[in-house]
């Protein structure tokens, strides 16, 4: 295996965080905040459904490529159903609009909505760094387990940049 240089470029582009993400059509404004992995190695989610969790390791409004993931539970004890329950009604074309701390917006059009059993998710592409630039919105759906308390699909929407 040739050897690598690990050190840092000369220049690091600073890291622009998504913070709210809109979809007017469907009502849904909601805050995003950063978010990394839980202790079962899955993407970590804010307890509140109403606040969305943006994948802190993948790509941002702003990158060149690859997918801006947001994640939000659908619902959680205590706080009742969230925003992104109402993704499992939108149609493809729907505008999406990204803020980012830096008060920029990128907006993008809705383009597949799958629902996907949670062990038939594609997560490498959903997670993805270097292919085309989307923005990739996931979410519970289908049918909840209440022998496990988990809903068994995930409802993943991508969107493409306007």
């Amino acid at each position: 295996m040739p050897l690598r240089d690990a050190a840092l470029p000369a220049e690091v582009p600073a890291v622009v965080a998504p913070v709210r993400v809109a979809v007017p059509a469907l009502d849904i404004d909601q805050a995003v905040q950063p978010e990394g992995v839980d202790p079962s190695g899955a993407m970590a989610l804010p307890a509140d459904p109403a606040v969305a969790g943006w994948w802190r390791f993948g790509s941002t409004p702003t990158s060149t490529a690859g997918s801006t993931v947001l994640a939000a539970h659908v619902d959680a004890v205590g706080y009742g159903i969230g925003p992104f329950a109402h993704l499992v009604d939108v149609p493809v074309g729907t505008q999406v609009t990204v803020t980012s701390e830096d008060g920029t917006t990128t907006r993008y059009a809705v383009a597949t909505v799958d629902l996907l059993a949670k062990t038939g998710v594609p997560w490498a592409s959903v997670f993805d760094h270097d292919g085309p630039r989307r923005l990739v919105l996931v979410t519970c759906g289908g049918t909840f387990d209440t022998a496990t308390h988990h809903y068994r699909s995930n409802l993943v929407v991508t969107a493409t940049p306007l």
